[in-house]
């Protein structure tokens, strides 16, 4: 490698006159010139000589006198950015003087030439002599970065560009920037433009009257406004500033004119356009490109940087993960007390831009805030996407006021999203007294990790990235015992299960490795149940005011199997559904005992008794969502595998239904051959099933694999066939799951076969 060599003699005095007349040089006193003057050394290189190479140590920056550099980079998957040009009177390597740290890029020269090399040490005696430098070049590297991130953005939409072509576009775009919380545009404006998003993070926000849900978040690279540019109709969401952002304008004119030299922007545009209104019918999984992810130390002594270690280390398996904090920062600025720099200081644009390119660089960034109320706490903050809020299980759940003066107890909708992490000690068997913690917060979700669980913390970063598999389990009387045998192929594929929720059979069924039983306990515990005594639906008949069955047993039973367990203090996050009767929706239940969320969700009408809720009765959830793929969209499982235990088609007789009479009679006799008929419970069953059945049609669209186990031969109250049906669901699915996990390379290099652990 040809690398250049200074020149020991001083510049001759024509470089004071340039730096006279070459910005950012030419607003700063004689006197700071003259010092530039004589500290800097003259570089000489040969067209095709290399100046530096990207990973080296920035220790330098260069001013070129004349001639023209060339840099170049190259994206996380290989292909080569936009060429960088350096020529005369542009500043080279100037982020590393200010921050420190590697070369993103390879700079060449394209031709013979003339640069001016100032030292790292020089640089900062002349920034502690002279802030106004500083501030100066702080300047200049924002409005540069700014440049770069948006070649990039260009270089997604129009193909390769060189310089003039980059400059040519970038004339014709108009800037804006946004402050967190402020608006873009509101719903229902005219759609004439249309943005891209150079940096920063934006959602977008439905409004119908006083209710305003967050739909979208869009990050660097993304489009914005573009249905209503290419159809002229009114902006379907009003879009705000999550942080601090960027964007450029394009008018319509500017686009049809660019694209009519630049091609592929349309085909550029109809892949975006195509993939929105995917999203929009919720047929694809939300994907964080990239992220920065917040982590916000709540509790006195809790060990954030083992914390953070750890989950920077899981993060890697899906995207290149930075890790910053303020003690990492000052190290690798080698000035310590950087990272506390405040807001009022010559040096706080600098230390912006710089966190700025380091990020550019990365799919995630994490910070690690301080345990405090410090500069960098906030500066973290102010510029997170999620936060992380990270509390020690055993230590008071209540709101510090750290917390409460930073975040505030009632987040805007623009404000980032919060998740709480409480860390257990890994002895622990299952969490206890979340609901402490929640209740004082609004919050996205919580996450239970035990210290030194691997699985735990890549489950962590599957939720953050947008990878969490969840797992939606149907209703369907003794047939859901197939969700047992699909269980067991999961575990045996190496899938794992992030969040797992259901409705009735499948309520009860999910609850089992939400509380991390193992497929042997799942299995005792429901032969216990269903099959070594008869089940509690058979008996147990009462005054059929309310329903069929007293339900105290029924009652009593669950609370024996789960007792006072809370669905919040579970390892997993599960979810079951039960319908409203007094509201007529839908129930989630996310929440409150688990036992009584069960009974909810299993309360077949005219059956059992319906579970009183405060005002409202609770039946079961299959009168409205059988198999709830869509709750588990909304909730936040990235990929959604449904498993259907209700067959579309059920319940033939070969002949006319005999009288009540001839069947009772047939019932008392001993020797007689069975009716092979259904009865008023099964009738039932099936009755509350068929709306929901009509709506897995939606409910397919809606997830990534859909698995119907063939158990149509089973009876609804088959519940003595407990191990073939269960089998007949791992038959089914181990195939099935096989094939999916070989095509998604994300979840294959996971955390092998999560086997649970017993009762």
């Amino acid at each position: 490698m040809n690398q250049p060599t200074p020149n020991p003699t001083p510049p001759d005095s024509g470089l004071l006159a340039f730096l006279r007349s070459t910005p950012p040089f030419d607003q700063l006193p004689e006197a700071v010139l003259v010092k530039l003057n004589d500290r800097s050394t003259r570089v000489k290189l040969a067209a095709g000589q290399t100046l530096f190479n990207s990973g080296e140590i920035g220790d330098s920056m260069y001013l070129v006198i004349r001639g023209r550099l060339l840099g170049s980079e190259q994206t996380e998957d290989g292909i080569r950015t936009a060429a960088m040009e350096f020529g005369a009177g542009k500043l080279v390597g100037v982020m590393q003087m200010l921050i420190g740290g590697r070369r993103p890029a390879t700079v060449r020269a394209a031709a013979d030439t003339e640069l001016v090399r100032l030292e790292k040490s020089s640089f900062e005696q002349l920034a502690r002599e002279t802030p106004q430098l500083v501030l100066a070049l702080g300047d200049l590297v924002r409005r540069r970065l700014r440049e770069e991130q948006l070649a990039r953005v260009l270089y997604s939409v129009f193909g390769e560009l060189n310089e003039a072509s980059l400059q040519r576009i970038g004339s014709e775009l108009d800037w804006v920037e946004l402050r967190p919380g402020k608006r873009l545009f509101e719903q229902g404006d005219p759609g004439d433009c249309m943005y891209f998003v150079v940096s920063g993070r934006l959602i977008g926000v439905r409004e119908n009257g006083a209710d305003r849900h967050v739909i979208a978040e869009l990050g660097r690279g993304e489009s914005i406004g573009e249905m209503g540019f290419f159809t002229g109709e009114p902006r379907s969401l009003g879009i705000y500033a999550r942080r601090t952002s960027y964007l450029v304008r394009f008018l319509k004119p500017v686009f049809d004119r660019l694209s009519e030299v630049h091609p592929r922007a349309m085909l550029y545009i109809t892949q975006l356009l195509i993939r929105r209104l995917q999203r929009a019918a919720g047929y694809t999984r939300e994907l964080f490109e990239r992220s920065n992810i917040v982590v916000v130390p709540i509790s006195p002594g809790v060990q954030a940087t083992e914390f953070t270690e750890r989950l920077v280390e899981a993060l890697q398996l899906h995207g290149n993960a930075l890790y910053v904090s303020s003690a990492r920062l000052d190290e690798f600025i080698g000035v310590p007390g950087f990272a506390q720099t405040p807001p009022d200081s010559p040096l706080d644009l600098a230390l912006d831009a710089g966190l700025d390119d380091r990020e550019s660089g990365y799919r995630y960034s994490v910070y690690e805030c301080d345990l405090g109320d410090t500069a960098w706490t906030r500066r973290c903050i102010e510029r997170a996407d999620r936060v992380v809020l990270l509390g020690d299980a055993t230590a008071d759940p209540a709101v510090s006021p750290m917390e409460r003066d930073l975040l505030g107890a009632q987040p805007d909708l623009s404000a980032a999203r919060r998740t709480l992490v409480l860390l257990h000690p890994e002895s622990t068997e299952l969490p206890a007294g979340t609901r402490d913690w929640l209740a004082p917060r609004m919050l996205e979700g919580h996450h239970h990790l035990r210290r030194g669980r691997r699985a735990d913390f890549a489950r962590l970063a599957r939720f953050l990235t947008g990878n969490a598999v969840g797992v939606v389990l149907g209703g369907g009387g003794a047939r859901g015992f197939a969700h047992l045998g699909v269980i067991r192929a999961l575990r045996e594929t190496g899938i794992p299960i992030d969040l797992i929720g259901g409705t009735s059979m499948g309520a009860l069924i999910a609850a089992q490795p939400a509380m991390g039983w193992d497929d042997a306990t799942m299995r005792t515990a429901n032969r216990s149940s269903f099959v070594d005594r008869k089940p509690v639906i058979l008996r147990d008949y009462t005054m059929p005011v309310y329903s069929l069955v007293d339900s105290r047993r029924l009652d009593q039973n669950l609370i024996a199997s789960y007792g006072d367990t809370r669905i919040e203090d579970f390892w997993m996050r599960y979810f079951c559904v039960s319908s409203n009767l007094t509201r007529a929706e839908s129930m989630v239940h996310r929440q409150g005992p688990v036992w009584k969320a069960i009974r909810a969700s299993i309360a077949l009408p005219s059956v059992f008794h319906p579970v009183v809720e405060g005002t409202d009765l609770l039946v079961d959830g299959g009168v409205l969502n059988n198999l709830p793929g869509d709750v588990m969209r909304e909730l936040g499982g990235g990929w959604v595998i449904a498993v259907d235990v209700s067959p579309a088609r059920d319940l033939e007789v070969r002949a006319a239904l005999p009288s009540p009479w001839k069947v009772l009679l047939n019932w008392m006799n001993p020797f007689a051959k069975p009716i092979d008929l259904p009865n008023i419970v099964i009738l039932m069953m099936r009755t509350t099933l068929l709306a929901s059945v009509q709506k897995t049609e939606v409910v397919k669209k809606l997830v990534d694999l859909y698995i119907q186990p063939p158990v149509s031969r089973f009876g609804l109250m088959q519940f003595r066939a407990l191990d073939a049906i269960a089998e007949a669901g791992y038959r089914h699915a181990k195939p099935i799951l096989e094939d999916w996990i070989r095509q998604r390379p994300e979840l294959q290099s996971q955390t092998p076969q999560q086997t649970g652990t017993g009762r």
